[in-house]
């Protein structure tokens, strides 16, 4: 019993000490989310992290004005991204509520060699990326499903399944028949 206390005091104070970490580098960021440890970060004061969200050991956060452009990466709550992403942006990526991300995750808003400025990202809310997906200068909709390796360069709607390089649409959320039908 005393050492379940004990451990239960020592833990907060770890977390405690993590966050007040993690604030220098990442100034606003809640103290419900957690970013690991062995996470890079730059730009941190144009990040934003929003509640009860996770960053995975040894991402990379970057977010640096490469032109005139004010920029801003966003993530939202309950947002959880896993090891190895990699989100840059130079103008604008946002990460809406509830997105998930399975390791070795690139999402950028440019590309380079030489830069190039593409869209601003968009991540929809509810929306779940593959492992080893990209996505570049395209907005997802809300409550899709991107599949393992897949490319985006273009914009998906809402409620689609896509995969491939580049992504393509192989499903869309019936709402007359709640259910998901392939796409020719």
């Amino acid at each position: 019993m005393y050492g379940m206390i004990m451990f239960g005091i020592i833990d907060r104070i770890r977390k405690r000490l993590n966050h007040c970490i993690t604030k220098r580098k990442l100034p606003n960021i809640p103290e419900t989310s957690s970013i690991a440890r062995h996470c890079i970060i730059t730009g941190g004061s144009n990040i934003y992290v929003g509640s009860h969200s996770q960053i995975a050991d040894y991402s990379w956060l970057m977010a640096l004005p490469l032109t005139n452009y004010k920029v801003k990466l966003s993530v939202g709550n309950n947002c959880n991204i896993g090891m190895f992403a990699h989100i840059i942006a130079t103008r604008s990526v946002s990460i809406e509520d509830g997105v998930l991300m399975a390791q070795g995750v690139y999402i950028s808003d440019n590309l380079q060699q030489p830069l190039v400025q593409k869209n601003n990202v968009v991540i929809g809310e509810g929306t779940w990326l593959g492992e080893r997906v990209s996505v570049i200068g395209a907005k997802i909709g809300k409550h899709c499903v991107i599949g393992t390796g897949a490319l985006v360069l273009n914009d998906i709607p809402a409620y689609c399944v896509a995969v491939g390089m580049p992504a393509y649409i192989i499903k869309r959320y019936c709402f007359d028949r709640k259910t998901w039908r392939k796409t020719d």
